[in-house]
Order: structure tokens, then sequence, then C-alpha cells
């Protein structure tokens, strides 16, 4: 009998073993649940911010390039002004002439050399 008593509180020892265990896993996915919740939120807000910070880089970028349009535009508008007053003075009847005199040797022609049309 003493073999018997042995075995018996073993058993139940071991019952309660097993429930203890089946309640340890009961918990477990849960807990594992839970944590594989948290490294997915985790993660979630790590790609989050990685997403502003490039948004944010991008929209900096976008200004220093607007910034840098807008100057290359105000130097265009320069250069247009400077050459609209260049072509004026070049086209200027008095220059023209001065060259016709000067450089081809053209005379203004005389009253008799001119004819007017009906």
């Amino acid at each position: 009998m003493t073999v018997a008593k042995r075995i018996a509180p073993r058993s139940a020892g071991r019952e309660s073993d097993t429930l203890g265990s089946a309640r340890n896993r009961k918990l477990r996915p849960k807990g594992k649940s839970r944590a594989g919740l948290w490294i997915g939120l985790m993660a979630l807000l790590f790609l989050e911010s990685l997403v502003y910070a490039w948004c944010r880089v991008q929209c900096v970028n976008t200004g220093f390039a607007i910034d840098h349009e807008t100057s290359r535009h105000q130097a265009l508008l320069r250069e247009r002004s400077t050459l609209k007053i260049e072509l004026a003075r070049l086209k200027s009847p008095g220059r023209i002439e001065t060259i016709a005199r000067t450089r081809l040797g053209l005379i203004s022609p005389q009253a008799q050399q001119t004819m007017r049309r009906p």
C-alpha cells in the first residue's frame, strides 16, 4: 500500500501540474498576442515617423528649390531688361545712320534722287 500511496499523490500532483501548465498555456498566447500587438504598434509608429521625416525633408528640399528658381527668375528678368535696353539702343535711327555713313559709305539722297508715289 505504501507504493499505491506514493503513486496516488504523484498522479494527483501531476494532474494539478497539468492544470497549472494548461493555465499557463492559456495565459501565454494572450501575452504573446499582446507582445505581437505592441511590436506591431511600435513598428507602425516607427514607420510613420520615417514617413513623416521623409515628407519633411522633401518639403524643405522643395522650399530650397523654389527659392533657387525664384532667384534665377529674378536674374533672368534683369537680363531681359538689359537686353531690351540694348536692343532699343541698337535700333535707334541715329546709330543706324552713323553706321551707314561711316562703315558703308552711304550718303543721304538729294532731292532730285527721290520720287513720290501717288
